[in-house]
């Protein structure tokens, strides 16, 4: 995607930013941001470098918090996948062994061979 220079307005303060954003996603980006600083600051109080910089440590908190979120969940996908894997790989195993202890069986017992034709027929 392009980059693009754009000017945002945030919190009555104006910046030209260049961004591969698209307009939705910058109207969303700067309405998080509007209301970190309504939440950090309350309501009527000025908006100074201080509250700017006190939204963006909040905002950084919340991105911390997701990432450790998901990392989390990442891990225990893993550690279920790999289980998972275990428990299959141990099956296919067992059918294997079986499969190769019944053709043993068949190999060494012409019998087997002629009980199993009876049963069919």
């Amino acid at each position: 995607m392009a980059k693009k220079a754009v000017e945002l307005n945030v919190a009555g303060q104006r910046c030209r930013v260049v961004t591969t954003a698209n307009d939705q996603e910058l109207k969303e980006l700067v309405a998080l941001v509007e209301d970190k600083l309504a939440a950090v600051t309350g309501p009527g109080r000025p908006i100074g470098t201080q509250a700017l910089l006190l939204a963006a440590v909040a905002l950084a908190h919340d991105v911390k918090e997701q990432r450790d979120r998901a990392d989390t969940i990442v891990g225990r996908a893993k550690q279920s996948l790999t289980s998972l894997l275990g428990r299959v790989d141990t099956a296919l195993e067992q059918n294997e062994s079986q499969d190769r202890e019944r053709s043993r069986k068949r190999r060494r017992s012409p019998s087997a061979k002629q009980a199993e034709s009876e049963t069919d027929g």
